[in-house]
């Protein structure tokens, strides 16, 4: 017995219910994958100044500990920071890729970061640096004495202003302000506007491709301006760099006697 074949059709509605299913769709993803792809950069924006972060602390821990060997000296800490901050500028395995970055380092540990001495303050210098002569170096030094500090005494003498004890005054404490380049397009431009509450930036909103006003102020009035890690807009469109600053302290007991002429061996930069 043979059954008559019958033939389904689509139906008319529901074929363009699907068509307008995939117009949706397609209207759905144009508006979101925009936001989408920033979040995803910023994302990669943020882990990356933690790494940056956790680098410079390792790197300002280095710094204090040269500065506790070398009598405090300024020269040496930033020396110390660079390597330290090397690994953030690395780009290839290799050898000439490690002298590569540090080389970056150091260009940066010079030219973009403050390190700030807080212990020893002056006033403890005054209290406790005495002359000193070095007859290997025919030289004599105004260092504040470091031997034997477990048996010195502890007590804080009456005349001393800075309100600590010798033993204190040998405790290095260092503050370093260091400004990281961001490099995530887009993202690093936006943080840098944020952090620096940057005002009128032109027409253009943030993406402007001209700063307001660069008669007036190239930077962009920043209401929230770093002196050091500033840059400006019109130099940041075209190079792509966007600075953000990081900061970190570090703390270590010295272990040769501090030299006020060694804490200045190596002035910090300054920013118009």
């Amino acid at each position: 017995m043979k059954f008559p074949l019958f033939r389904l059709h689509k139906s008319p509605s529901r074929c363009a219910g699907k068509h307008k299913e995939s117009g949706q769709s397609m209207v759905e993803f144009i508006i979101i994958a925009p936001l989408l792809l920033f979040v995803c950069f910023g994302t990669l924006q943020l882990v990356l100044l933690y790494q940056a972060k956790s680098t410079l602390d390792v790197a300002v821990l280095e710094a204090a500990r040269e500065g506790a060997v070398n009598h405090g000296s300024m020269q040496a800490m930033r020396s110390g920071l660079a390597r330290g901050l090397a690994p953030i500028y690395a780009r290839q395995a290799s050898a000439e890729g490690a002298a590569a970055a540090l080389a970056n380092a150091q260009a940066d540990a010079s030219n973009f970061s403050v390190i700030t001495v807080l212990n020893p303050t002056p006033a403890a210098i005054n209290d406790y640096a005495q002359p000193r002569y070095y007859p290997d170096e025919a030289a004599t030094y105004t260092e504040i004495p470091n031997d034997s500090l477990m048996y010195r005494d502890a007590s804080v003498p009456s005349t001393a202003s800075s309100g600590m004890n010798i033993q204190d005054a040998n405790i290095l404490k260092i503050h370093v302000h260091y400004c990281y380049d961001m490099y995530v397009p887009l993202v690093n431009k936006v943080i840098y506007y944020a952090a620096n509450v940057i005002g009128p930036i032109g027409t253009g909103g943030i993406l402007t491709h001209e700063p307001a006003r660069p008669d007036i102020d190239p930077y962009g009035f920043p209401k929230n301006g770093d002196a050091l890690c500033k840059v400006k807009l019109a130099d940041g469109i075209k190079t792509g760099r966007w600075p953000i600053s990081l900061d970190s302290e570090a703390v270590v007991r010295m272990q040769s006697p501090v030299r006020a002429s060694a804490l200045n061996d190596s002035p910090n930069p300054t920013r118009d």
